[in-house]
């Protein structure tokens, strides 16, 4: 069960399983950054059109991300649950997922921060 930092809600909790052990403090801060993303599509789920949106527009023109494009329009088609278990799946997938992923809302860095703060970080 996740701390209370880390909670995504007890109707997702037990569907994902969290990422534990970073290569480096960036990796850390990039998977706590996805962290408060899926929080914010399990809170308004009406993000995820955004995100559409901004593959449409940036990303499905542009040859060198047509991995991430196809990725990511096959996720967003998911419902938000799913798209928070695969975004934060320990895998390589949910990694390239993390690393690709379109501009759905801002993370500001200082909640960032204060999350990785209150679980110890």
């Amino acid at each position: 069960m996740p701390s209370p930092a880390l909670s995504l809600g007890p109707h997702i909790d037990g569907a994902v399983r969290l990422k534990s052990t970073f290569r480096d403090a960036y990796e850390r801060r990039a998977y706590l950054r996805a962290f408060l993303l899926a929080k914010r599509i399990l809170e308004r789920p009406e993000i995820i059109a955004r995100g559409r949106a901004y593959l449409d527009r940036f990303v499905k023109h542009d040859p060198r991300q047509s991995r991430s494009y196809r990725a990511w329009t096959d996720t967003l088609c998911l419902s938000p649950e799913e798209i928070v278990v695969r975004l934060l799946a320990d895998d390589s997938q949910g990694a390239f997922l993390r690393e690709t992923a379109p501009v759905l809302t801002v993370i500001p860095p200082d909640d960032v921060r204060a999350l990785a703060r209150a679980i110890g970080g």
